[in-house]
Order: C-alpha cells, then sequence, then structure tokens
C-alpha cells in the first residue's frame, strides 16, 4: 500500500526551539510512525528526526525581510512540484491545504501590541518604526496571501481567540476553520515537579516567600511592567512576603530601573534561560502572563498543567480553556494593576491556591500532546478522504 505523502515548509526545523519549530518537529516525528512520507522544506534543520525527507531552501539571508519573502516564494513553488496528498502550512508559505498560523494574524499582533507603550512618544516612534518597516510588510503580505488567494482548504486555529481573529482579518466562514488547542507533555509538566521546589528556591535564596513566577523572551509584551508596579502596590499594602522569580532572556535595565523607583527591587529575581522550566514551575506558587498578545501560550498550558495557578489576560489565546475562577482568573486588560492586585492577593489563600492547583492540571488532562495529535491526524486523514472522494476515488 503506497504511503500517504506529507509535507510542510519552516525556515529552522528544530525541535531544540519553541513554538512552531518544536511543534512541527514533533508533528512529522508522529507522521512518521504512523505510517506518513513526510518531506520539510527548510533553511535549516537539525538532523535528529530519522525518516524525515529533507529539502533545502536557498533564501536571500539578507536583509531578513527578503529571507522571509525568498522563501516563503521558493518553498511554495518546490512544495507544489512535488504533488503530495496534504501539505501543512504554518504562516511562512503563500498556499497549502490545511493552515495552522501558530503566531496568530500578524495584523491582530501588530495593533494589539501597541498597547505595550503607555508613553504617547514611544507609541508614535513604535508605530512610525513598524509603519516603514519592510519586514512586516512582508509578514502580512505572506500571511495574507492563503487567504485572499483561496489557496487554502482548511484552517486549524490554535485558540478561539485566533480563530476568532481569522474570521475578523480575512473573513473567512467559521465552518472552514477547526480550532485545536496546542498541547503539552502532561508527564513532564506534573504537579510532582515540587520536589525541585527547595532546589530552586535556594539556588536563588528564597525561602518561604510567596514565589509568583512570570517567564518570557519579551519582557514589555508579556506585561511584566504592569506586574512589577501591581506587586509593588501590593508590598505597599502589607500583604504576604512575595518575591518574584523571572524566567526568560530580554533587556532586563528598563525594570530593574522600575523595580528600583518602586521600592521592590529586593523582590525581584532575573533567572535567565533554562532547559528545565518544569523545574521553576515546581518552585513557583503562581504564574502570572498578563500578556497584550499571544495566539495560545506555551507557558500558560506547561503551568497548569504543573498545578500551578495563573492569571493571563483575554489577549492570551490560551486563556480560552480557563474557567475564570477556577484554575486561575482571565482579566480584561493586563494594564489594569488594580485588578491585577486583586487577582494576586486572591491566591495569598493557601486553601484557595490548592483548589485552583487541583483544577489546573485536571483541565490540563484534557490537553496532552498525544490529543492535539490524535486531532491534528483526525483532520489530515479527513482531508485526504474528502479529497479522493471529489477527484472520484
Amino acid at each position: 500500500m503506497r504511503k500517504l505523502r506529507f509535507a510542510t515548509a519552516i525556515l529552522d526545523f528544530s525541535k531544540r526551539k519553541g513554538g512552531a519549530e518544536r511543534y512541527l518537529a514533533d508533528l512529522c516525528a508522529r507522521m512518521i510512525d504512523d505510517g506518513f512520507e513526510v518531506h520539510v522544506y527548510a533553511e535549516h534543520w537539525d538532523e535528529e528526526i530519522r525518516g524525515i525527507h529533507y529539502h533545502h531552501i536557498k533564501t536571500l539571508s539578507f536583509p531578513k525581510s527578503l529571507r522571509l519573502l525568498t522563501f516563503a516564494i521558493r518553498a511554495t513553488k518546490e512544495i507544489e512540484k512535488g504533488k503530495y496528498d496534504i501539505t501543512l502550512g504554518v504562516g511562512n508559505t503563500l498556499k497549502a491545504d490545511i493552515l495552522q498560523p501558530h503566531g496568530g494574524v500578524h495584523w491582530a499582533w501588530f495593533w494589539r501590541s501597541f498597547r505595550a507603550y503607555d508613553s504617547p512618544f514611544l507609541w508614535m516612534i513604535k508605530f512610525l518604526g513598524r509603519i516603514l518597516s519592510l519586514k512586516q510588510w512582508i509578514n502580512g503580505w505572506i500571511e495574507d496571501a492563503p487567504y485572499k488567494k483561496k489557496n487554502f482548504s482548511k484552517v486549524i486555529a490554535i485558540s478561539d481567540m485566533v480563530k476568532q481573529d481569522i474570521i475578523r482579518w480575512y473573513g473567512i466562514s467559521e465552518d472552514r476553520i477547526n480550532v485545536i488547542y496546542n498541547g503539552v507533555d502532561i508527564e513532564r509538566f506534573h504537579p510532582r515537579n515540587r520536589q525541585y521546589r527547595e532546589e530552586i528556591r535556594k539556588r536563588y535564596g528564597i525561602g518561604d516567600e510567596f514565589v509568583i513566577l512570570f517567564v518570557s523572551n519579551n519582557f514589555r509584551m508579556k506585561g511584566l511592567g504592569y506586574l512589577i508596579k501591581a506587586l509593588a502596590k501590593i508590598k505597599k499594602e502589607g500583604h504576604l512576603p512575595f518575591k518574584l522569580l523571572i524566567l526568560g532572556r530580554d533587556r532586563q535595565n528598563p525594570f530593574l530601573r522600575l523595580a528600583k523607583k518602586l521600592g521592590i527591587l529586593g523582590e525581584v529575581i532575573f533567572a535567565g534561560s533554562t532547559n528545565e522550566p518544569e523545574k521553576y514551575y515546581g518552585a513557583a506558587d503562581l504564574l502570572v502572563h498578563p500578556t497584550l498578545y499571544d495566539a495560545c501560550s506555551l507557558t500558560v498550558l506547561e503551568a497548569l498543567a504543573s498545578g500551578l495557578p495563573v492569571i493571563t489576560s483575554t489577549s492570551n489565546g490560551a486563556s480560552g480553556i480557563l474557567t475564570n475562577g477556577q484554575e486561575g482568573f482571565v482579566i480584561q486588560d493586563p494594564r489594569d494593576v488594580k485588578i491585577l492586585c486583586e487577582k494576586i492577593t486572591y491566591f495569598f489563600d493557601e486553601g484557595k491556591r490548592q483548589e485552583s492547583s487541583f483544577q489546573a492540571h485536571q483541565c490540563m488532562r484534557q490537553y496532552s500532546v498525544e490529543r492535539n495529535y490524535s486531532e491534528m491526524a483526525a483532520n489530515i486523514l479527513g482531508f485526504i478522504e474528502a479529497k479522493k472522494i471529489s477527484y472520484g476515488g
């Protein structure tokens, strides 16, 4: 029996990276195990997954905008030559049978992200920078192309928020969009990781304080400034002693200056990056992710699976799986410091925290990577079957 032939494309195909890169690597490995013939079109890849047919796409590497554009054009043309049973696009090709935009909708991010700039002067500088950025327009053009030219059959949105953004920005009918939330490794991210609580706390000189975890490589966009302002207010009101543990790499100085100005410099710890985030979830009491835009934050899903209550915003697609007040809280405006304070101090009550911790882990049992792949495979096979019928078998 002939193997079903599947193709996808991404600039860097690597399980070492996060986001779409790691997701595709895992998806392709599972598809090989299920008997698919898998083809990956990329500029760079890790030689780690056996059975994948790799196809090198040469790009114009400078400037970055041309790298994105030449990859999109050349990868699309090369995939078309392959006459595959099914193709999957993750936002960097001009057509695909199934679209699965992992970054959400570019133009939704483009406009919502400006809320991160409180100063009108900074807002205008950032706005002009983006309007004049060739990279932003090329990113938007690449994403727009399949929708505007109808070069797709189905869209898989990674959250209900992304689905609504696709409908709003591209006018795609609801029946052409399926929602499949990201999945996480619920064995790796598990409440048992509390065993690392003492190890991590000792490493950073933390005792019995209440630990709020913040995880991101884009501090401004994910709302770190608003979190620091909320914690300064909490300290001033004389609540429980706390520490803010920040995981990720970005410019620290603006936030160190803010923490110093507000009198909580001693409560703020920058931990840098790690390959063992599960240990940090185990050491914390609460994850706060007041993001201004996230298609579906894996950080939030990993924290929930680890039994960590979460506070996030409606601008995070992952908020779609939370029941407000149960596994945590979803706030309307991440810039609302007063509301942020109220929700954080709610979890100072150990009984409420334990109840939310239990609910968080229970919720994420429905969102394993196995469940995600099962739903993806069903959509892929469903498309192939429909295609056979339409072409008369």
